[in-house]
């Protein structure tokens, strides 16, 4: 593939252009911590009743809506969001990536999983405004990226050339469900988080972080 034949990037957020450390650790340690305090009990045990709950969740809208956590914990993670936002941040290259796109005339559309609220200070905290041409959020479409629903209403709402279409996702799941529907140009992040190993990813091409993307490794 050159980059003369490629019209529109999707990218995900977290993971992709933004270090997943941060939401690792918001829901991972601050919460079950916010939480453990409020209950009176233990953070392991928190963290045990967290993650048991999460579960049970993942994969759906409600796993990504901090509305439906704050009723579930009684904690308003809307506060919290914003006690930990100095936590978020851009992968380096990220926004050299972005440039390039821009420079080239590639329509760039933000595909996230994170409700509004969320990626409101996301995108502000990173100063990442003004990079693309349209900004979707799962919650928008009332279906999670690794679900039927949300490709069929995505294609409802946007022209795009499917062929002509590069996707970027660090969550295999995601990658799977676009490529059932259509979009077969997908690449993997490996080090969507910085603080932890290398994934294992067998399916899709991958690359160690955005910034390394060529279009030549697409066939």
């Amino acid at each position: 593939m050159k980059w003369d034949s490629i019209e529109t990037f999707f990218l995900d957020m977290d993971g992709t252009l933004l270090d997943l450390a941060y939401d690792n650790y918001f829901w991972h340690q601050h919460i079950p911590s916010v939480y453990a305090k409020y209950n009176n009990i233990t953070f392991k045990k928190a963290k045990l009743i967290l993650e048991k709950e999460y579960k049970k969740k993942q994969g759906s809208i409600q796993w990504y809506c901090l509305e439906y956590w704050s009723k579930k914990t009684n904690i308003n993670l809307s506060i919290e969001l914003l006690k930990t936002k100095n936590k978020i941040k851009v992968f380096p290259g990220a926004i050299d990536f972005l440039q390039s796109l821009k420079k080239k005339n590639i329509k760039i559309i933000l595909l996230t999983n994170c409700p509004r609220e969320m990626l409101n200070v996301k995108i502000t905290q990173c100063k990442l405004w003004g990079y693309f041409n349209k900004i979707i959020s799962s919650e928008d479409y009332e279906f999670a990226k690794e679900t039927d629903e949300f490709w069929k209403i995505l294609e409802e709402k946007i022209f795009f050339n499917k062929n002509k279409t590069v996707f970027i996702d660090d969550n295999q799941d995601v990658l799977r469900y676009s490529y059932r529907n259509g979009i077969k140009n997908l690449v993997s992040i490996n080090f969507p988080d910085s603080n932890e190993e290398k994934k294992s990813i067998s399916k899709f091409l991958s690359i160690d972080s955005i910034s390394l993307f060529n279009p030549e490794i697409i066939k």
